[in-house]
């Protein structure tokens, strides 16, 4: 087992001998976390909503080479 999967078994544990509920220790577990969203839809990539606002993220070569 890791030792952030024991971390936060160890947490739960010890919210629920504080007393705490399981609505409230699940709302403590989900705090940090994002939301799942896929990021294929129909077999195909979706777009970024940065890209598409952005139009493109290439980045043009001369950027990156070496200075003389």
């Amino acid at each position: 087992m890791l030792e952030a999967q024991k971390d936060r078994l160890y947490e739960a544990s010890r919210l629920r001998a504080h007393g705490a509920s399981e609505e409230e220790i699940q709302a403590l577990k989900n705090a940090g976390k994002q939301p799942f969203r896929p990021a294929f839809v129909g077999g195909k990539r979706k777009r970024r909503a940065s890209e598409a606002a952005a139009g493109s993220f290439e980045v043009p070569t001369g950027q990156f080479t070496m200075p003389n």
